[in-house]
């Protein structure tokens, strides 16, 4: 009996103690092929590797298969009503169940995106850069509704709170450790984890500066991302009365919020810290009744100023970092673009640029006249020949920054005239090859492509802003009409998205890159799993939302489940904030997904206690 009583107590919380705590650590590097290579936009590799994605995803969904046996091993074996009741929302009233739909809801448009998807084997097992594929996306929803289903006491959430504190203290020391330039993984040792599961030994070279943090998640941009989770769960747990919580958790509570912030900070990511300020400001506001009651005007305001003096001295210890993080919102760079169109016309390739003028080039390839220049009217522009750099410069003084090259270029044993466009001011340049057709381009795989006109709207003149998200936003909106009930598949954005627009791609550099994410959570569901399943996924938050605005607004006391119950709203409130600008990610969305299904059922336990309390 006792032994019945242990398994059906505290030990089906362990996988979402792993899941919260575990999972986002798990850095060891997966050698795979990808069958990328006959996108012209891509290059011929077939041979990457991942070192922060893949097996994060393969732990989570072992974690979900095991959820689902426990579920069904509990449902099999304590059929009873009593038990039932314990763990099941559905005997909790209608409203209890409508989260469950719109998960519900939410999952089966991805099957289905899955399914009619031009790319099925991608997006169900996910593939290159992402590894967020149907299969993760299956495991977030089990990690979800077991999370909710299994945390039927305040004992159970606490553990899960432990967790949390856990793992993020390990991800901030390891963070903070590579503020200071001691990053983990540079060494020996960190390069053996990584080398853990490969059955090789790789070594392995690092996108980021030293002193640049990324910690666990791949990118800096992810480090805001958990951050926004994580942080408001440290703090309250720092906060809470001593004799409350076990002295071990109230200090590392503290070291974490420390670490944390450090590693925030020399993350860099802008749309880290505007989560968290959101949702600081959402507590102020939301808990502003509180406040004034139990804190008077006086102390109040001493705590606003000290507020502010806090952030003061974090902007003079970390002066360059903020600095960094703020131009990229408030001063992003100019778009010093000269080139705006290149498009093959009966007239030639034409040349437009971004003041509206255009011209237009006749490759002969002759190696007197290799070329002839015609304004829009029709009329020849004279060129000028620099015979000791081999180049043309055009006569008209609205091209004066142009230089056209002659060159011959052979593609798969062909040999073509071809033109280099060169912007010297900005170091911009393009190579255009006559076909018996056409005009292509000769992208920085060495492989032609056609030259098509790119749908785009918005940030006409600021495409930089956001650190280039407005470029790639502009590019991604003409996609959403296309989207509207089912996505292109998870794990999809990377062929949907117009990585042969070599125009725009080159003068954000972006060159030989492939843009793989919206950096929009948003967008990012619209687009691969439709606008459908993008309202089921807003509505359940939103149903968590208003449900826990209800439940805790101006109490008179706050026991310590409620104290996490707003936490818990804080942060999934921050994380939602930080999805204007980054990506749902398998290194950082299982918090998410655990956290909501736990803040539910705090809800849940809340109302219970509220509930027995008044008839008692």
């Amino acid at each position: 009996m006792n032994g019945v009583k242990k398994i059906t107590g505290t030990l089906p919380a362990i996988p979402v103690f792993l899941a919260l705590g575990f999972v986002p650590l798990i850095v060891t590097a997966k050698k795979y092929t990808a069958d990328l290579n006959h996108y012209n936009w891509f290059s011929d590799s077939k041979t990457f590797v991942d070192i922060f994605l893949y097996w994060k995803g393969q732990a989570l969904i072992l974690l979900a298969f095991i959820m689902l046996l426990i579920l069904a091993g509990r449902y099999v074996f304590f059929p009873g009503k009593r038990h039932s009741a314990k763990i099941s929302a559905i005997n909790h009233g209608k409203k209890e169940v409508l989260p469950f739909f719109c998960l519900g809801a939410y999952l089966l448009l991805a099957v289905l995106s899955t399914i009619f998807s031009k790319y099925p084997s991608l997006s169900l097992w996910g593939s290159y850069e992402q590894w967020e594929g149907l299969n993760v996306v299956i495991a977030y929803g089990i990690l979800f509704f077991y999370a909710y289903q299994i945390a039927n006491s305040e004992k159970i959430v606490r553990l899960v709170i432990y967790s949390i504190i856990i793992g993020s203290f390990f991800l901030g020391l390891i963070g903070t450790f590579q503020f200071f330039r001691m990053d983990f993984f540079r060494s020996s040792i960190g390069m053996k984890i990584m080398n853990l599961m490969s059955g090789e030994k790789m070594s392995f070279s690092f996108n980021f500066s030293d002193g640049w943090v990324y910690a666990t998640l791949y990118n800096p941009n992810y480090v805001g991302s958990y951050a926004a989770l994580t942080l408001p769960i440290s703090v309250a747990a720092a906060m809470i009365e001593w004799k409350k919580l076990p002295v071990f958790i109230t200090v590392l509570s503290m070291i974490s919020t420390c670490l944390l912030t450090i590693t925030l900070l020399g993350s860099q990511s802008l749309t880290g810290c505007i989560g968290i300020l959101a949702g600081l400001l959402f507590f102020f506001f939301y808990m502003f009744p509180v406040i004034k009651r139990k804190a008077g005007k006086e102390k109040m305001v001493g705590g606003i100023v000290g507020g502010i003096v806090c952030i003061g001295f974090l902007c003079f210890l970390f002066p360059q970092e903020i600095r960094s993080a703020t131009d990229k919102l408030f001063r992003p760079k100019a778009d010093y673009h000269l080139v705006k169109e290149l498009s093959s016309t009966d007239r030639g390739l034409k040349v437009g640029t971004v003041k509206g003028d255009c011209f237009y080039v006749k490759v002969t390839g002759e190696e007197k006249n290799p070329f002839f220049v015609n304004d829009a009217a029709g009329g020849v522009i004279p060129l000028f020949y620099e015979k000791t750099k081999d180049y043309y410069t055009l006569s008209d003084k609205n091209f004066a920054n142009f230089r056209l090259y002659p060159k011959k270029i052979t593609v798969n044993g062909q040999r073509y005239p071809a033109v280099r466009i060169f912007n010297p001011t900005i170091n911009k340049e393009w190579t255009l090859v006559k076909t018996k057709d056409s005009y292509m381009i000769y992208n920085a795989f060495h492989k032609l492509d056609v030259l098509r006109k790119i749908p785009q709207w918005g940030f006409e003149k600021n495409q930089h802003f956001g650190d280039k998200r407005g470029y790639i936003w502009s590019r991604t909106f003409p996609l959403l009409p296309q989207y509207l009930l089912i996505g292109s598949g998870p794990n999809t954005f990377t062929f949907i998205f117009p990585n042969d627009d070599y125009v725009g791609k080159t003068n954000m550099n972006y060159n030989g890159v492939p843009v793989t994410k919206p950096h929009n959570m948003y967008l990012q569901i619209w687009t691969q799993t439709g606008m459908l399943s993008l309202l089921a996924f807003l509505l359940l938050f939103i149903l968590y939302f208003i449900d826990s605005i209800r439940l805790y607004y101006n109490r008179k006391n706050y026991s310590v489940l409620e104290s996490f119950g707003v936490a818990f709203l804080v942060a999934v409130f921050s994380y939602m904030v930080t999805g204007l600008a980054n990506d749902s990610t398998v290194a950082v969305a299982p918090v998410y997904w655990g956290m909501l299904g736990i803040g539910m059922a705090i809800n849940r336990l809340v109302k219970t206690s509220q509930k027995y309390g008044k008839q008692g």
